[in-house]
């Protein structure tokens, strides 16, 4: 994809290398959780057609919270966890958040 919006460990490097660079307090542990976070955010909003409800990696799931900040649904990882997906197969992780985001808004749409 890019490094706005890495989609392997590869392009992750990459941005992980320019934002510590940029930032030396980045964390590769939580630039990790936010490419996952944002990644499923942006599916969801695209099947949701617009920012309706919110997802957040908590723990080793994402947690789906609605308009009134109530938790709507919990995702578990395929794996162990969201962090080791995305080192494992990137690609499989992004088609899981994808499928994920696309079953929260037909069910809360």
């Amino acid at each position: 994809m890019s490094l706005d919006y890495p989609e392997n460990i590869r392009e992750f490097e990459d941005k992980f290398a320019i934002e510590k660079a940029r930032h030396p307090e980045t964390t590769r542990d939580g630039l990790m959780k936010q490419v996952i976070e944002d990644a499923f955010q942006g599916y969801l909003d695209e099947a949701e057609e617009g920012h309706y409800d919110t997802g957040k990696l908590v723990g080793k799931e994402i947690q789906v919270f609605g308009l009134n900040n109530q938790l709507l649904k919990s995702i578990p990882p395929i794996g162990d966890s969201f962090e080791s997906d995305f080192e494992k197969d990137g690609d499989k992780l992004m088609w899981y958040l994808e499928d994920q985001a696309d079953r929260v808004a037909r069910e809360f749409s």
